[in-house]
Parts: C-alpha cells; structure tokens; sequence
C-alpha cells in the first residue's frame, strides 16, 4: 500500500509540476517582462538585459538564504497564478456548456441563429446564380456550390456556443436514439464500460480540461495587457489556441458517449434487472431503463 501511495503521490506531483508551475513560471516571466519594460520600451531586449546583470551582481554577494526565499516566492507566485488559470478554466468550462436560457446568453444564440440563417441564404443564392449553366464551366460551378452547401448545412444553433451545441447535440440523440436521459445513467453505465472506453473518455476529458485551463492563462495574460501591450497579442494566440483544442476535444467527448451508449445500453439493462431480448427496440430498452433509475 505504501509503494501504490508513493507511485500515486509521484505522478499527482509530476502532473501539477507539469500543468501549474512550469506554466505558471513562463507567465511570471512574462510579468516581470511587462514591470520592466512597459509600454514605452516592449521590446527592448537591451534593457533587459542590463537588468539582469544588475540582478546578477546583486545577488552575488547575497546569501543562500536569500537567493532561496527568492526562488520559492517565484515558485508561489507560479502556483497561485496556476490554481487562478485552473479557477478561471472551470469559468470557461461554465460558459462554453451553458444553457443560454436567459439574458445575455441567450441574446447570443439568437445572433448565432441569424448568422446561420445568413449563411443559408448566401448558400442558397450561390446555387441559384451557378443554376442557369450559361456561362462557361457553369454547371461545375453549379455542382460545386451544391456540394459545398450540403457539406456546410447549416444546423440551429441551440446553446451559445459551438461546444456547447455538440454537447447539446449528442445529447438530444442519445434521447432520441433510445429515449435516455443521459444525466442519471451515465454514473451507472461508467462503471460497466470496458478500461479501454474508459481510457479513451478519460483522455478526451482531459484534454477538455486543459483546453479550458489554457483558455484560462489566456486572460492572465491578457491582464498584462495594462502594463505591456504585447500581452495582448499574446492572449489572442493563446485563446485562439484553447477554443481550437477545446472544440477538438468536446467532440470527440460527445463521439464517445453516443459510442458508450450504443454498446453498452444493454449491459446496464441486464444490471439493473430490465428483461430484453435481441429484438427489444433501443427507445424501448432506454425507457425500460429510465423507469427503473427513476
């Protein structure tokens, strides 16, 4: 038991060092940068520099102790910007999944319904234009515009974001699929799943999560913006960067549990005691289900 404690102690450590400090060193660097150099020099490497080797001299003549409660401040200061990115990535993680059931969320699912009506019309009109043939190459041009709107159809948008509309989604097909409510099953049907579907889950969910964490360093960064303006070009690239990898990761999620659903509705049926047979219809078993979790 102690060898499993200290091999679960060892990696839970090697992943905060990993996932808080180092990141949260890089961004403490980046706020001395911004303290040191400001708007009015962004990019004075010289400056800098100079700084440095002024620091260098300073310490040399410091003691241990010294230099020490200066490496373990930087290293505090590294984890308490890591527990706020983490804060603030549970804070993305809230809004990309929320509901947009009320104001101002849900004024943004109606702008997302109207550009999506645009984008159907604009499609409708490049068919329409290439339909004629007239014009040489038309008809390709025609079965071009065909195929690119079938490609891009336009789906109604639900929920105030892209990810939270592939959660949305996959849940609105498990229901109809098998007519399961997915929020009081799932904790059941975990259990039953096969390591390597759960593995795969796992992965997908922590990629999620560090997307969302990275969405989170995103507006740290963003916040050095007040005193060195290059901070915010580095907020950009590094929220850009989090909603690709966030929107990656969520659908494979959602991929995913439609999967563990679909093949393993019926080994939480027979857990749970629901009689069904190979000709048992998928709504009729899901319901079956949902009775008995009720």
């Amino acid at each position: 038991m102690s060898a499993l404690l200290t091999g679960i102690g060892t990696r839970i450590a090697e992943r905060w060092l990993q996932t808080v400090v180092l990141a949260g060193l890089l961004w403490v660097a980046a706020l001395v940068i911004s303290v040191r150099l400001g708007h009015a020099h962004p990019f004075d490497a010289g400056r800098l520099s100079a700084w440095l080797d002024e620091i260098a001299r300073d310490r040399a003549g410091r003691s241990f102790s010294a230099v020490a409660l200066a490496v373990a401040s930087g290293l505090l200061a590294a984890g308490a910007a890591g527990l706020a990115a983490g804060a603030l990535g549970g804070a993305f993680q809230r809004l990309w999944g929320a509901t947009g059931a009320g104001p101002p969320l849900s004024w943004v699912v109606r702008w997302r319904r109207r550009s999506r009506r645009r984008q159907a019309e604009r499609a409708r009109r490049a068919i329409a234009r290439t339909s004629s043939g007239r014009r040489p190459g038309g008809r390709l041009a025609h079965a071009y515009a065909r195929h690119a709107a079938r490609r891009r159809k336009p789906q109604r948008p639900e929920r105030p974001t892209r990810i939270g509309d592939l959660f949305h989604r996959a849940a609105v097909r498990v229901h109809r699929r098998h007519a399961l409510d997915l929020e009081p099953a799932w904790p059941r049907l975990w259990a039953l799943l096969p390591e390597t579907l759960r593995a795969d889950i796992t992965g997908a969910r922590q990629a999620y999560d560090s997307a969302a964490r990275l969405a989170g360093w995103a507006v740290l960064y963003a916040a050095l913006a007040v005193l060195w303006w290059p901070g915010a070009l580095v907020a950009a690239a590094v929220l850009a960067t989090a909603v690709g990898r966030a929107r990656v990761a969520a659908s494979l999620l959602a991929t995913l549990v439609e999967t563990a659903v679909d093949l393993h509705l019926t080994d939480l049926a027979e857990r749970l005691g629901v009689r069904g047979g190979e000709d048992t219809p998928a709504g009729e078993l899901g319901r079956a289900v949902a009775r008995r979790l009720a």
